[in-house]
C-alpha cells in the first residue's frame, strides 16, 4: 500500500468533519480488507455520522474521479468491502435507532446499527429481528441488507429480505431513494453496487415463548436427510443445524453427522435452558474452532434435493469439515488456505444446479462463478443507479 493517497480529501473534512476522515496509513491498512482476507488499496477512509453526509460524499467522489466502497463491520467473507484504489465509506457511525412502533412491530434504524445491540434493545419489549447470522455480535444492519443475510434460524424466518419494509438508498449520482415492495430488490443482496443503504425500516417478530432442542447423531447423511425432511414439516421448527462427522469431532462430540434442531414448543428432547445455551455456544463457536485447527476458509453453497445429498457425501469422503443451516440447504465447508478443492467445490455446485453463495455474497471472490443472466441483471441496475461506476467497482460481476 502506498504511503500517500492520490485523492484530494480536503473537501471531505467540510462535509463530515475533520475528525471523520483520515488518510493515515493505519486507518487505510485497517480498511484495506474485510474478513475474506482479500486485500486491496484504500486511498482514504470517511466516516459519515449522519445519513445526509452520504450524498455529498458521492458528489465529491464524482468530482474527484474516484470510486467509493461501502463498509459496515468488515465481517464480509467475499471481498465485498475490499477497496481497489478506492475511498472506503465506513457507515459504522450511523447508529441511531428510531422509536419502536410496538403495535405495528417495526422500527427504523441507521445502517451502522449492530444486530446484537438492536436485539438487546428490543428484548424487554418481547421483540427481535429474527435473522441471526454467525457474525450477529458485530454485523451491521446495512451490511446484512447488502448480502441479504440468512443465519441460524432461516428455516423459520427466512432471510433479511423478508424483514425489510423500506430502505433509504443513496445512489451513484448522490440521489436519495426510498425503496419499498418490489423496488427493494435494487438494494437488498446487491452488495453496495447500486448505492449506500443509510437507513431501513425493519419488521420485527415476537420472541419465542418456549424453546427446546434436540441433538441427534446419525449413522450417515442419508438417514440424517430423511429426518431433516420430517422435521421441516413441523410449524414450530425454528432452527435446523448440521455438523458433519469431521466438524462434530472438532467439538469433541462423537464423530458422526449431527443435527441440532430447535423448536418453539416442547417438542425437543432438551428443556434445560443452561444446557440449551451451552449447545448453542458450541455451535456459535464451531467456525473459530475449525479455523484454529487449520481450516480458516469458509464457503457457503446452497443446494436442495439430490444435489444436497451429493454435496454432503463428497465433503464427508474428502474429509472436509462442514456445518450449516440445513433447513434451507446452506452448507459451510471449511478448507485450508490454498486448498485446490475449493474450485472443485464451485464446479460441482454449478453442475448440480446449486448456488455458490447462499448467504455470504459474491464480492470479488466468486464473481467468476455467476451466470450470464445475473451479470445482465446487475448491469441493468448499474445503468439505473450508478451510471458513472462510482460504487463498489468490480464487485459481483
Amino acid at each position: 500500500m502506498s504511503a500517500s493517497p492520490s485523492a484530494n480529501v480536503e473537501p471531505l473534512a467540510g462535509i463530515v468533519g475533520a475528525e471523520n476522515v483520515s488518510t493515515a496509513l493505519e486507518a487505510r491498512i485497517a480498511c484495506s480488507r474485510d474478513a475474506s482476507g482479500l486485500e486491496g488499496e484504500c486511498l482514504a477512509v470517511v466516516w459519515p455520522s449522519h445519513p445526509e453526509h452520504v450524498p455529498a460524499v458521492v458528489e465529491w467522489a464524482l468530482q474527484e474521479g474516484v470510486d467509493l466502497v461501502p463498509r459496515g463491520a468488515g465481517t464480509g467473507l467475499c471481498g465485498g468491502a475490499t477497496p481497489q484504489r478506492s475511498v472506503v465509506v465506513d457507515l459504522s457511525r450511523l447508529t441511531r435507532i428510531g422509536p419502536l412502533d410496538r403495535e405495528g412491530r417495526r422500527i427504523e434504524v441507521e445502517a451502522g446499527v449492530v444486530l446484537g445491540a438492536l436485539n438487546r434493545r428490543l428484548a424487554p419489549q418481547g421483540l427481535f429481528l429474527p435473522v441471526i447470522p454467525g457474525s450477529h455480535r458485530a454485523a451491521t444492519v446495512g451490511g446484512m441488507i447488502a448480502t441479504d443475510a440468512a443465519g441460524l434460524r432461516a428455516v423459520r424466518y427466512g432471510t433479511l429480505r423478508d424483514w425489510v419494509e423500506e430502505v433509504t438508498l443513496v445512489d451513484g449520482l448522490g440521489r436519495v431513494h426510498r425503496l419499498r415492495g418490489d423496488a427493494l430488490s435494487s438494494a437488498v443482496g446487491r452488495e453496495g453496487v447500486t448505492g449506500f443503504v443509510v437507513k431501513a425500516v425493519l419488521k420485527l417478530a415476537s420472541l419465542p415463548t418456549r424453546r427446546t432442542v434436540s441433538l441427534i447423531a446419525f449413522d450417515d447423511e442419508e438417514a440424517l436427510l430423511i429426518q431433516r425432511d420430517r422435521w421441516l414439516q413441523d410449524p414450530q421448527l425454528t432452527a435446523l443445524e448440521y455438523l458433519n462427522r469431521h466438524a462434530a469431532g472438532a467439538l469433541g462430540w462423537e464423530a458422526r453427522p449431527h443435527l441440532l434442531v430447535e423448536f418453539d414448543s416442547d417438542r425437543g428432547d432438551i428443556h434445560d435452558p443452561e444446557r440449551i445455551a451451552a449447545l448453542w455456544r458450541a455451535r456459535d463457536g464451531l467456525y473459530p474452532v475449525l479455523a484454529r485447527r487449520g481450516h480458516p476458509v469458509i464457503e457457503d453453497p446452497r443446494l436442495e434435493g439430490e444435489a444436497l445429498q451429493e454435496l454432503l457425501r463428497w465433503l464427508d469422503a474428502e474429509g472436509i469439515p462442514a456445518f450449516g443451516h440445513l433447513g434451507v440447504g446452506i452448507v459451510h465447508p471449511c478448507f485450508r488456505d490454498g486448498d485446490g478443492r475449493i474450485p472443485a467445490l464451485y464446479e460441482r455446485v454449478a453442475a448440480w444446479g446449486g448456488r455458490v453463495s447462499g448467504e455470504h455474497g459474491i464480492g470479488l471472490k466468486k464473481k467468476g462463478w455467476v451466470d450470464a443472466a445475473f451479470r445482465a441483471e446487475i448491469q441493468q441496475l448499474k445503468e439505473k443507479y450508478d451510471p458513472k461506476g462510482v460504487l463498489n467497482r468490480g464487485k459481483l460481476c
